[in-house]
């Protein structure tokens, strides 16, 4: 339910309309299928702890991120705009890397995660 929930959204043109997303900063595995994932916003950070557990294991995400059911595999995370699970033979970000959309992770944070900490406030002129 959780990735259908995410997939009418990315369907939603109107959604998307006027939005930018700054992406990922940092991605720490803090242990089992659980991240701690920050955020640019404006002039400063959000950061969030999501627990990718029900997303991989309890619901089907497809194919493509299956591999990441493999905790061996699913530890060795980035976070460099996008999501990214490197090639797990290379290190390389190539046709073997796995990753997910900045605007799909803040989805699922927003809605399953943990705020760790809000971004503060900026006053615009």
């Amino acid at each position: 339910m959780k990735w259908q929930a995410w997939q009418a959204l990315a369907n939603d043109e109107t959604y998307w309309q006027n939005t930018q997303e700054k992406g990922l900063l940092k991605a720490e595995w803090l242990g089992e299928y659980c991240l701690r994932l920050w955020f640019e916003v404006l002039l400063d950070v959000e950061i969030y702890e999501l627990d990718f557990f029900p997303l991989l294991i309890e619901e089907n995400p497809g194919p493509a991120l299956l591999p990441l059911q493999d905790q061996s595999r699913f530890q060795f995370v980035k976070g460099d705009y996008a999501l990214v699970w490197p090639n797990p033979e290379t290190g390389a970000y190539d046709e073997a890397a796995i990753d997910l959309a900045p605007e799909c992770v803040r989805f699922f944070c927003e809605r399953y995660g943990k705020l760790i900490k809000p971004a503060k406030s900026v006053a615009v002129a």
